[in-house]
């Protein structure tokens, strides 16, 4: 009898991991972390609201998994190990990124020297037949950057940046009569990025060629929202798929490389003290989108993996059957 039903115990798992096996191979799912991970955007035939990384648009998209690790390339250096959550969609003439992670607290303010904001960025290559080179490109593969911040964020709900009479309500002043001069802000008069008091929106459009060669574009069209939920960040970008100008550009059936970068304000995280990611594929499909019941499958692919199923269950239990007949011996 222990003979018995060692046997049968061998055949069901011998069952259940063909089943599995099959599932995943009908539908083109791996299980091991060194796959090559491809971000799709499908086609959504609902429309994408910016103001809402929550809408119900984004249930149609397949998420991704994308771990993160600390810069450790050039000073200053920091981040540590995350894992962001990636949705992206397109409706023919924009295409729309979801970026997800964990954050226990949200910093949207940078009022003082030892405050600094959360912040994500998704980096394309511009051009060229090679990868560039991981953090800002290099001179002959140079990135486009879609960087958000929490803090301009908050300057853009607030309709206004962050004054030092808002940071410091109860201060006293007598009189500043170069208040109003060039002279006494030059950071604004150099067009440092993190200055801009004329911002419109949340998210900036940047281009780089390799270390410390990071700039603002002359064009600002990429937009973007963030909201902070639960202890979780969702930030969407979103842009034309062509655009004029040397930027990375977009097209139905086209792929490319995307990579993805965060910002921990709270552990003094800024400028290339961040967590980054190595490039993954992005695939702007054709394809309409569909709703993904359960966890993340569509229709089509829970389908195939019923009929993978059946077809490995019945092959087990042939098998089974025939261990049984032999009594325990295939």
């Amino acid at each position: 009898m222990r003979r018995f039903r060692m046997s049968w115990l061998t055949a069901i798992v011998v069952v259940a991991a063909l089943v599995v096996a099959g599932g995943l191979t009908m539908t083109s799912r791996r299980l091991a972390a060194s796959q090559t991970i491809t971000l799709v955007a499908a086609q959504s035939q609902e429309a994408i609201p910016l103001d809402d990384p929550s809408a119900d648009a984004w249930n149609h998209s397949v998420p991704i998994e994308v771990p993160l690790s600390a810069q450790r390339t050039v000073p200053p250096m920091g981040g540590g190990a995350h894992t962001v959550r990636v949705r992206a969609l397109n409706d023919g003439e924009r295409l729309y990124v979801r970026v997800e992670w964990s954050d226990s607290t949200p910093n949207t303010a940078t009022d003082g020297a030892t405050k600094f904001s959360d912040g994500a960025a998704i980096e394309y290559p511009v051009a060229g037949s090679t990868v560039p080179a991981l953090c800002m490109g290099d001179p002959n593969s140079p990135v486009n950057i879609w960087h958000w911040k929490a803090s301009w964020q908050a300057d853009v709900e607030r309709a206004a940046p962050v004054d030092v009479k808002d940071a410091h309500p109860n201060m006293q002043v007598d009189l500043y009569p170069f208040e109003n001069e060039d002279t006494f802000y030059p950071p604004r008069v150099a067009g440092n990025i993190p200055a801009r008091i004329n911002r419109t929106g949340p998210v900036d459009n940047l281009l780089a060629g390799s270390f410390g060669t990071l700039t603002a574009a002359q064009d600002q069209m990429v937009q973007g929202v963030g909201k902070w939920h639960d202890g979780k960040w969702q930030v969407v970008f979103a842009r034309d798929l062509n655009v004029p100008g040397d930027y990375t550009q977009f097209s139905t059936g086209s792929k490319t490389d995307v990579a993805f970068a965060v910002w921990d304000g709270a552990k003094n995280e800024r400028d290339g003290m961040k967590s980054v990611s190595t490039f993954v594929t992005l695939d702007v499909s054709p394809e309409v989108a569909q709703a993904k019941p359960g966890v993340g499958f569509s229709s089509r692919e829970i389908g195939l993996f019923i009929v993978a199923g059946l077809a490995w269950v019945t092959a087990g239990l042939a098998l089974a059957g025939r261990i049984y007949l032999h009594g325990g011996q295939a």
